[in-house]
């Protein structure tokens, strides 16, 4: 092949690579393989027999450009679990912007409410939906609007899978009891645990005591592992979440 072939097959690729960018096809934007449901509204869909919203859940962090509002000053969030997350032109990303927060839903008193926008985004689990809002002289942003708000325990490092735990009515009379369901938050699996460890997470014997009311009562927001716990008797064999952080929920009261 000539040096002048050549030279027009690599001007070719430049093009038609070109091309391809002008129309979005990169993998920032066109995400694979994406367990999500179209949509970013948290209540779509509901586990069978659990009055649990499993989907809508976003960590949250400021955004420390310096430009006009809202186009600047805003929001980067992201769907726990997720690889990329559906912003508001239905466009999976790594994170969405938002120009801002609605925390209206959440009917906290001022001084609360201070406190909840005071904390580090790292700390903080917000479920809620993307809406539009029109900014003249700028187009559409997205807001996201809360439904519900969680903070974390403690300080301390946490991994693992973000899963909601909840009691579901089972009771035994010998263990192990799988009493509680696993939610796996933005993804439709759960599962059943037959005990909790929340020891690893440092926290206070209140805030432990506050996490197991919450498992009782609407669902606990958690970080950890499942493990299973051999037994001599495999009918005994115990499902185990293994904790490294929680979250409790912002309550008006």
């Amino acid at each position: 092949m000539s040096k002048k072939s050549i030279y027009y097959k690599y001007r070719l690729i430049l093009l038609l690579g070109a091309i391809l960018a002008s129309f979005g096809f990169s993998p920032k934007i066109y995400a694979q393989n994406i367990s999500a449901p179209d949509t970013t509204d948290s209540s779509v869909i509901s586990v069978k027999n659990q009055d649990f919203p499993q989907w809508g859940y976003y960590t949250v962090r400021r955004d420390f450009r310096r430009c006009a509002s809202p186009i600047c000053g805003g929001f980067f969030i992201k769907q726990n679990n997720l690889k990329a997350t559906p912003c508001l032109d239905g466009v999976f990303r790594n994170e969405c912007y938002v120009s801002s927060i609605d925390w209206s839903s959440l009917k906290l008193p001022l001084d609360k409410l201070a406190k909840v926008q005071n904390q580090d985004g790292s700390r903080l689990i917000f479920r809620g939906t993307i809406v539009p809002v029109e900014f003249p002289g700028f187009g559409q942003f997205g807001e996201l609007r809360v439904k519900e708000a969680f903070i974390a325990a403690t300080d301390a490092h946490f991994k693992g899978t973000v899963v909601a735990l909840k009691n579901n009515g089972i009771v035994c009379i010998t263990t192990p009891c799988f009493s509680t369901d696993q939610f796996i938050l933005n993804k439709p699996k759960s599962s059943q645990v037959s005990s909790i460890d929340l020891s690893q997470t440092r926290a206070t014997p209140e805030q432990i005591e506050a996490a197991n009311k919450e498992i009782f009562a609407l669902g606990l927001i958690a970080v950890g592992t499942t493990k299973v716990v051999d037994d001599l008797n495999p009918t005994k064999r115990d499902v185990k979440f293994v904790a490294t952080q929680f979250y409790l929920r912002v309550q008006p009261n």
